[in-house]
C-alpha cells in the first residue's frame, strides 16, 4: 500500500469501521491515533476483541501496519502484524512483513506466517507466508480462520 499521510488516515479510519461492521470491539481509545516515529514514519496498532459471548473476550485480533516515507509525500507500507489469538480453541495465527532484510536473507521471502496450536506449542518458527495486501484483507482472514476450523499447522510449509 502507497499513500499520502491522509490517505493512510482514511485507510485506518476505514478498517476501523470494517471491524466494528463485524462486531469485534476495540480496545481503548476508539479513534485509534495515526503515530509519527522520529524518522518520519506513520504507524497504527489496535486490538480487537471478537464477538464470542464471553466477558472478557476470550479471542482476539491485533493489528500493526507501519509506513516509511517514499518521497516528499508519500509513505508506502514497510511493515505488517495482523494476528489471531484464540484462547478458548487454543489457537494463533498470523501473518507477518517485518525485518524483511534478514527474512530475504535467510528464506528468501519477505512475508511468513505464524501457527500455534495450542497456543504456545511452536513446532515451527515461521511458515512460508503469502503477502497481505492491507489491512483489510488481514482482518478478513483472521475472521475467517476465527469462523472456520482451525487450521491444521502441518498442513503448512515451513522455513527452517
Amino acid at each position: 500500500m502507497r499513500g499520502t499521510a491522509r490517505s493512510i488516515e482514511d485507510h485506518l479510519l476505514e478498517v476501523a469501521d470494517l471491524v466494528e461492521r463485524l462486531g469485534i470491539t476495540i480496545r481503548g481509545d476508539p479513534d485509534i491515533p495515526l503515530l509519527e516515529d522520529r524518522n518520519g514514519g506513520l504507524s497504527f496498532e489496535f486490538v480487537g476483541d471478537l464477538p464470542d459471548g464471553q466477558d472478557p473476550a476470550q479471542s482476539e485480533i491485533i493489528i500493526r501496519e507501519a509506513f516509511e516515507r517514499d518521497g516528499r509525500d508519500s509513505y508506502v507500507r514497510a511493515r505488517y502484524e495482523h494476528e489471531l489469538i484464540d484462547r478458548e480453541r487454543g489457537f494463533r495465527r498470523a501473518f507477518h512483513l517485518h525485518h524483511s532484510d534478514w527474512f530475504e536473507r535467510r528464506f528468501l521471502v519477505v512475508v511468513h506466517e505464524h501457527c500455534e496450536r495450542p497456543i504456545g506449542a511452536v513446532d515451527c518458527e515461521h511458515y512460508e507466508g503469502t503477502p497481505v495486501r492491507d489491512a483489510f484483507a488481514g482482518v478478513l482472514a483472521l475472521v475467517d480462520a476465527w469462523t472456520g476450523d482451525p487450521l491444521d499447522c502441518s498442513t503448512l510449509r515451513c522455513l527452517a
